[in-house]
């Protein structure tokens, strides 16, 4: 057994004993712009539905509420304390000016439909609330499009996992490809933000 395949049964066991309270929490974290991709927790809740341990349809239900929950957590910081406080929320899950000005960019250029079309974008798909919140955009539409695209790429993914989990002899090859680059992005990341917060405090230490 590789690594690769360790570190994923891992992850299987693990997703299997949170099941869908887990996939729910993670899939708000992600949607808040948080490190959590879930174009790695929802092939694994498709995984599982192949193995039997997961129904289909509940998992994309609990995926699409949670990701709706974790929007509209984006969009109300856009809406209610604006732009600044959105570039300080940045600061904090680590997502750059730049990146938020793209997502501005798209929403000026193609209007509010962008919040359907942007939910297939990787990145955009997150960051597309902030600026649909400090334009005020109504947030029952808001809701509307967003609930359209994140459930058409909720069913993609978890049925991509669950067709990987028919064809077992590829997933080694998959994962080696896709899933562990990832796993390890995921874990430099954290590592960075534990970092970067262990400095802050030090130094708020030393101010004070």
């Amino acid at each position: 057994m590789t690594i690769t395949e360790t570190i994923f049964n891992f992850v299987v066991s693990l997703a299997s004993q949170l099941g869908y309270p887990g996939i729910f929490v993670l899939m708000v974290m992600e949607s808040a712009t948080l490190p959590v991709p879930s174009e790695v927790v929802l092939p694994i809740g498709g995984y599982l539905v192949y193995k039997g341990v997961l129904d289909f349809w509940t998992v994309v239900a609990v995926a699409t509420l949670g990701s709706l929950v974790g929007t509209m957590i984006d969009y109300s910081i856009g809406f209610y304390l604006g732009r600044p406080a959105v570039l300080r929320y940045g600061r904090i899950v680590r997502f750059s000016q730049e990146r938020l000005e793209t997502s501005e960019k798209w929403f000026g250029q193609h209007g509010k439909s962008v919040v359907l079309l942007a939910r297939f974008v990787p990145l955009l798909r997150t960051l597309i609330a902030f600026p649909a919140g400090i334009v005020r955009m109504d947030w029952k539409r808001f809701l509307a499009y967003s609930a359209v695209g994140i459930l058409v790429w909720d069913i993609a993914l978890v049925y991509l996992g669950e067709v990987a989990g028919q064809n077992s002899s590829q997933i080694s090859s998959v994962l080696e490809a896709y899933f562990l680059p990832l796993g390890v992005a995921a874990l430099v990341i954290v590592a960075i933000m534990a970092y970067r917060s262990l400095r802050s405090r030090d130094r708020g230490s030393g101010n004070g």
